[in-house]
């Protein structure tokens, strides 16, 4: 994988935080920080500043794209490897378990499975690591789970566990978050512990006749910890924006290529021809959502079942990222934006072939919990629309417009006066490809040739 994003520079808050992990002599850190707060960049620049060579990350799969991504742009030479079942994933286990250098990624439930044979513990988290990379560490919260326990087989040189919620739903999550930092300083006793730390009150079911409401001086117990950081998103926790990398599937990718390089891409029995440079981004743009045909008269269309790498990402962000809260869902493509509805329940249409009096019907369905979804075409939705903040604060983006102007437009239908809570953005974005940034050097020269020819036009037409 290659990457044209530009290297992340810290904010000054960021920077701070960092320099105070990489100097922190416990070795050990919990990142609390809020989503758009730069979790992941904060922690790949403790790994590049420290020079560690071998790196467990343990993290959701949906994440795993976002931190090679990190990496890479943010200069670690060190080679990702993927740890799963695959002939390579099983390669990459072998490379880890020689402490051959690397970053190494393992999403959290293959984590827990490696750890186990049956009811007994595997050897292989008891190899030594340089850094371990916990992200969302509240699944580590109850310590009965296999989770907690499996963490607790890894004893690297150096830890770090990331959530902005480490405590899970109770706060008495906590101490398996914090034991497996600091085993040496945290207490051994659960029960002693919650003593100290908890506020309690009787509960007859519970074995133990008392049960954790909460904490007994609120924010005492993180101020206690060796390294405890937190930090908010810079708009005072308004607007958190966030990019969810993906990687087209090989259909969608030799397509892509091909649309790319010749400008001719024959779909089943159909030509696609590109007008080069005119529709050729709109082209590419379609080409990332979806595996498209095209029909006899030469229209790009897209099936209501195709192989979509963004569809399968924009279910994940649904289910997994925002918990089935309701969202707006933006593309600027009308057509995928009508796939988007049939496959994705309980969502309603929003663009050119809707009318106004449609459109009114299905914000009052939104606003009012009827629906879960509206998919929109940015344009269609840009401009004269309010009352959407008052049904969601979460919007993903399954392709932008060309047109930055249309899309900070469409931002503010949802982060704008009237909304209560922080807004959450996700911009799902298919790598090398133009969604982001990457163009080919051949393409990138006849673009730039076409501006040229366009300002000498323009040039000329003034003249006369």
């Amino acid at each position: 994988m290659r990457t044209s994003l530009e290297k992340i520079t810290p904010t000054s808050e960021q920077e701070e935080a960092i320099v105070r992990m990489c100097n922190e002599p416990s070795n050990a850190v919990l990142n609390a920080s809020t989503m758009g707060a730069g979790k992941t960049v904060k922690a790949v620049e403790v790994v590049r500043r420290r020079g560690f060579q071998t790196v467990l990350v343990i993290a959701p799969l949906g994440t795993r794209l976002g931190w090679q991504t990190t990496f890479e742009r943010q200069g670690v030479g060190l080679p990702f490897k993927w740890l799963n079942s695959t002939k390579q994933g099983k390669a990459n286990l072998n490379d880890y378990e020689w402490g051959i250098p690397g970053i190494y990624f393992v999403g959290t439930e293959y984590f827990v499975r490696l750890g186990w044979e049956g009811k007994s513990r595997t050897a292989l988290w008891s190899y030594p690591v340089d850094a371990v990379l916990f992200d969302e560490a509240h699944r580590s919260q109850n310590r009965k789970s296999k989770t907690y326990k499996t963490l607790k087989q890894i004893k690297p040189d150096f830890r770090m566990s990331m959530s902005g919620t480490p405590t899970g739903n109770s706060f008495e999550g906590a101490w398996a978050v914090t034991k497996w930092l600091w085993p040496d300083t945290i207490e051994n006793s659960y029960y002693a512990w919650r003593d100290k730390w908890c506020e309690l009150e009787y509960d007859h079911f519970d074995p133990s006749g008392r049960r954790v409401v909460g904490e007994k001086t609120p924010g005492a117990f993180f101020n206690s910890l060796p390294c405890y950081i937190r930090l908010e998103s810079e708009l005072d926790v308004d607007l958190a924006e966030e990019q969810v990398f993906v990687e087209l599937s090989s259909r969608e990718r030799s397509a892509y290529n091909k649309l790319e390089k010749d400008l001719v891409l024959w779909v089943e029995d159909n030509p696609l021809v590109i007008e080069f440079p005119v529709t050729l981004r709109g082209r590419l743009r379609q080409a990332t959502l979806g595996m498209f045909s095209v029909t006899d008269e030469g229209d790009v269309v897209f099936k209501d079942d195709c192989k979509s790498t963004k569809i399968d990402a924009l279910e994940d962000v649904l289910k997994n990222r925002i918990d089935g809260e309701p969202a707006l869902i933006l593309t600027d493509s009308r057509k995928f934006a009508d796939v988007l509805c049939a496959r994705i329940p309980d969502a309603v249409p929003w663009h050119g072939n809707v009318s106004q009096a449609q459109r009114e019907v299905h914000k009052e369905q939104f606003v009012s919990g009827e629906v879960n979804y509206i998919v929109a075409v940015i344009s269609a939705i840009a401009e004269g629309v309010d009352g959407l903040q008052h049904a969601t604060r979460n919007i993903v983006w399954v392709s932008r417009s060309d047109n930055r102007i249309l899309n900070e437009q469409v931002m503010k239908r949802v982060h704008r006066q009237g909304q209560k809570h922080q807004v959450r953005s996700f911009d799902i974005v298919a790598l090398d490809t133009y969604d982001s940034g990457v163009l080919s050097d051949q393409l990138s020269k006849a673009l730039e040739m076409n501006r040229t020819l366009k300002s000498e036009q323009q040039f000329m037409g003034g003249k006369e």
